[in-house]
């Protein structure tokens, strides 16, 4: 229904308003920050200088056996960081500068909040299937009836078969699949067809990152940043007409980013707002797969892994603007372990522009820091070498907030085993519609 112009009016004001609360919220949070970091310069120079003089050579294993204990527990890893003494001057000073540049991105995302609540309406923060509490369609176990109003016409079109998992939680009586809507069932392994074996034994991933430097070294410029955990850049990943693909077959389908909400009964999650990212988002879908450029990037990325395309997800096109980031999260979980895609152990990030501030990508575990560049790449593990299904802590990582510019991006997640069978009966926890 269309709105009048005093609704409107009224949206608008209340946007503005918490715009400026978001505003006022940010400059008092970095004001903290800054404060914060003066202390903790303060305190680290006393204790720092304290320690050297009366325990010499005491410090640093003290201090590495803090951070390396720390880095090895995902709950605690984001946190070694900030709560491990810095070793040096420098360190202390590379802390300080890092709390007056969150400082500066909060007041910049805090305008932006604020100009986007002037002009747009709060309805279209929201993007289609999410809600603020992340919950997912509400169903009744062993219930068995079309929710949709076309399903007999999709069934009657070969849609069961073409997209069987939106049909089978959608239209479950007319592809005569109520026993498939138990996603114990639906999503087994056997009875899709999916290998049980990971796609790494213990020391494949290994010698797949030790093999990169030697083959690729010289036709994409590698970077190896760290090796336990891997972390590998990639100087000259893409052509322009490759990126210029990748952010065309979009088709301009953006939303804002959401974090994945709980599950009912059918498998299906719900979609929340994501508050610790704020970037916008669009998937690769049909006509973005069948892309020519498109199709090449995945072959490439599926030659430097050793891992086949069926296990990759799609791209996730990603595009940052003024304030906006992803703050400190890992790409795995247990709980993935469960699904019969199994878990990403891999994240392949490509970088679509340069960015003329902020926007790095930043391991805080590792103490890395990848500044974008239109054309490259990034490689990182999520799962240990040696036990493919754990998931590695230090890997945690998070994106700058943008200070000037645009910055546009793309990544694949890659799994341990079939994303793509899982993905299309609807294992995945989402589901491409029909319209």
């Amino acid at each position: 229904m269309k709105k009048s112009a005093e609704d409107l009016k009224k949206v608008k004001a209340a946007a503005v308003t918490k715009g400026k609360a978001a505003a006022f919220g940010a400059i008092g949070q970095g004001s903290l920050y800054l404060a914060t970091a003066l202390l903790v310069v303060c305190i680290a120079m006393t204790v720092n200088l304290g320690i050297r003089k009366s325990y010499p050579g005491v410090f640093n294993p003290v201090n590495d056996l803090i951070s390396n204990t720390m880095s090895r527990i995902p709950v605690l890893a984001q946190w070694a960081p900030a709560l491990t003494p810095p070793k040096t001057m420098s360190d202390i000073a590379q802390k300080a500068h890092d709390a007056t540049v969150a400082a500066a991105a909060n007041v910049v995302q805090a305008q932006a909040s604020a100009d986007v609540g002037v002009n747009k309406e709060e309805k279209d923060l929201v993007p289609k299937g999410a809600n603020r509490e992340g919950k997912p369609i509400e169903v009744q176990e062993g219930d068995c009836e079309d929710r949709h109003e076309r399903c007999v016409g999709f069934a009657d079109a070969g849609e069961c078969t073409k997209n069987p998992g939106w049909m089978i939680v959608n239209c479950p009586k007319s592809c005569a699949a109520c026993e498939l809507l138990d996603p114990k069932v639906r999503c087994n392994r056997d009875r899709l067809g999916i290998k049980n074996e990971h796609v790494y034994a213990p020391g494949d991933m290994n010698a797949m990152f030790s093999s990169i430097e030697k083959t690729y070294g010289s036709m994409y410029g590698i970077n190896v940043l760290s090796r336990d955990p891997w972390v590998v850049t990639f100087d000259n990943f893409l052509t322009d007409k490759e990126v210029d693909a990748l952010i065309a077959s979009v088709n301009g389908n953006w939303e804002r980013s959401t974090d994945t909400g709980s599950s009912n009964a059918f498998g299906e999650t719900g979609r929340v707002l994501s508050q610790g990212r704020t970037s916008n988002n669009a998937w690769c879908r049909e006509e973005c797969n069948r892309n020519p450029d498109v199709q090449n990037i995945m072959k490439k990325i599926s030659d430097i892994t050793w891992v086949p395309k069926v296990n990759f997800e799609a791209f996730q096109v990603l595009r940052y603007e003024l304030g906006q980031k992803y703050n400190v999260h890992h790409d795995a979980s247990q709980a993935q372990t469960r699904l019969s895609c199994g878990t990403r152990i891999l994240t392949f990030f490509l970088y679509l522009s340069d960015v003329e501030e902020g926007g790095e990508t930043a391991f805080p575990t590792l103490g890395l820091k990848v500044t974008p560049k239109k054309g490259s790449a990034l490689l990182w593990p999520s799962t240990l070498d040696d036990k493919p299904d754990s998931i590695d802590g230090r890997t945690l990582h998070e994106a700058k907030p943008v200070i000037k510019g645009t910055k546009f991006a793309a990544n694949t997640w890659i799994h341990s085993h079939d994303f793509a069978t899982s993905n299309l009966y609807g294992c995945t926890g989402t589901f491409d519609a029909l319209t």
